[in-house]
């Protein structure tokens, strides 16, 4: 058995419910929470420590709260625009209020995925492979870059007094000396009155502090001469040595994701292999006799099954959190079957089930957890799409692995997925920011949902206009596919507004994301 130090959970008690509130106003809209994100994730791999989590990582509004106490207020200001706030006061018990405690805000529910997450191994790999992977560790500068002053262009190094007054009616005629190409060292100086040919990137000569550009010259006719026709370079063109970077300069920090600029920077360095954070491997099971794979579609045709869509997303979606998808394929509603396909995940880093997450007599997996052990944390969160959503840990032989039960249907597994799970791998995967970006646009007509939860709409967005005008894609239900590939992001409600008015200011979720190039893997 490989050993794994993923996610560990802290034993003792603890308490999960807010006990201070910040007002939008004290923050600059959430342009400001992945750099707290990045603050508050801590590494698990020695030397210093980072504070462990105390700020929920929260989209639904532009506010950080910390966990530990009671609601500080009856009431709270939601933040809808610039210099509008909105005051919703508590409402009356809720259906989520006379289900329990059991039922977490999406703020509480971020903040106990997020209070124990630290970063995976690092591991060694090539770089042309790293594309797309966090940095394990800063990168410094082992030589200076350029090593010496170069040409930025092709023409002459000269002197500038030699030049000084040169026009097209009073050229000046310099002795060519030689010439130099990039990769080449100057084997003489320049002297007054001489000029050296000299191409992009090459060394300039000592004694040169100009490098006239080829087109203000003319050299065809005075072989062995230059007449340089203008003055407008004196002193100009020339980089100087370390412009790009200077022995030990931090070049790149830990936690950056490779970019092809990075790529560039990382052999620049010289390197060939570089440190990064492991990917998390997820195990993704998905539930129910009534999926229906491609290979038994027809009976999707008749009205006797469903298309089993969520296991593929979420195979895509755990790509794009730079993590590596191990499917357990579809698991009907028996216990033992379920038993042996979660028993066979003992290795991923992270398990996903998908569907048996309800109060149906047939949703079994809940059951079938407990009778492993599992360690719940919770199990139903004020969200929509998404409530019935539970996270805990299942004791495996060398550690706890973390477990997200997400809903069945697909949008409420695809919203779920983006606020709660996607950053935690993000995390894992020791990227600095996990959060999506969120922009402030305007509802181009009215958003409606529950009083009672966060809710995300499905919207698109026309960034031709200024703010950006949003609308809905389609029909909002839980069970749709369609609007989910239509969506350009997640319209904001949050927990006790039923409505933002057309023309309103409303936050908005992108989900955007390149995908990532690896294949998942299936077993």
């Amino acid at each position: 058995m490989r050993s794994r130090r993923t996610c560990y959970r802290k034993t003792g008690s603890r308490s999960a419910s807010p006990s201070s509130v910040r007002s939008a106003g004290e923050l600059d809209g959430f342009s400001q929470i992945d750099s707290v994100c990045a603050q508050t994730l801590y590494s698990r791999s020695g030397g210093s420590r980072r504070p462990p989590v105390s700020v929920i990582l929260s989209v639904t509004s532009a506010t950080l709260k910390k966990v530990s106490g009671p609601e500080a207020s009856p009431s709270r200001s939601l933040a809808f625009g610039a210099g509008s706030d909105r005051t919703v006061s508590d409402p009356s018990p809720t259906q989520f209020e006379i289900r329990g405690a059991d039922w977490l805000s999406l703020d509480e529910a971020q903040s106990r995925i997020f209070e124990d997450v630290g970063r995976l191994p690092a591991e060694l790999i090539d770089v042309g492979d790293s594309l797309g992977r966090a940095l394990a560790e800063n990168l410094k500068a082992t030589a200076t870059l350029p090593p010496w002053d170069n040409s930025a262009m092709d023409g002459y190094a000269v002197l500038g007094d030699d030049i000084a007054g040169a026009s097209a009616s009073t050229p000046v005629v310099l002795t060519v000396a030689g010439a130099v190409r990039a990769g080449e060292v100057p084997s003489t100086p320049v002297e007054p009155g001489q000029a050296v040919r000299i191409m992009t990137g090459a060394p300039v000569p000592a004694g040169s502090d100009t490098v006239v550009r080829v087109e203000d010259t003319d050299a065809e006719a005075n072989p062995g001469r230059v007449c340089v026709l203008r003055d407008r370079d004196r002193g100009r063109n020339i980089r100087p040595a370390g412009a790009d970077m200077q022995l030990g300069d931090v070049v790149l920090l830990a936690g950056h994701v490779v970019t092809p600029g990075s790529v560039a920077a990382l052999s620049a360095l010289g390197l060939t292999s570089v440190s990064v954070v492991r990917r998390p491997s997820v195990a993704i099971l998905a539930t129910g006799d009534e999926l229906r794979t491609p290979d038994r579609y027809d009976d999707v045709r008749i009205g006797a099954g469903v298309p089993e869509s969520n296991g593929p997303m979420l195979a895509a979606a755990v790509l794009h959190a730079s993590a590596v998808p191990v499917r357990l394929g579809t698991a009907i509603d028996d216990e033992h079957d379920l038993r042996e396909r979660i028993e066979s995940a003992a290795d991923a880093d992270t398990l996903v089930t998908i569907g048996g997450a309800s109060m149906g007599e047939a949703d079994l997996v809940k059951r079938v957890l407990d009778d492993l052990g599992f360690e719940q944390s919770f199990w139903r969160v004020r969200m929509r799409p998404g409530s019935p959503f539970g996270f805990g840990w299942l004791p495996r032989q060398d550690r706890k692995q973390p477990v997200f039960g997400l809903p069945g249907n697909p949008s409420s597994a695809f919203v779920t997925f983006e606020l709660l799970v996607r950053p935690f791998l993000l995390a894992l995967a020791g990227h600095r920011n996990i959060l999506r970006r969120t922009v402030r646009c305007i509802a181009g007509e009215p958003l409606k949902g529950p009083s009672d939860a966060t809710c995300f709409l499905r919207v698109g967005l026309d960034s031709a206009s200024h703010p950006p005008r949003i609308t809905l894609v389609g029909p909002q239900g839980s069970g749709l596919v369609r609007t989910l590939h239509a969506a350009d992001g997640l319209a904001v409600l949050p927990d006790g507004v039923r409505e933002i008015a057309e023309g309103e200011l409303v936050d908005v979720m992108l989900i955007d994301d390149a995908p990532a190039a690896e294949p998942f893997r299936a077993v």
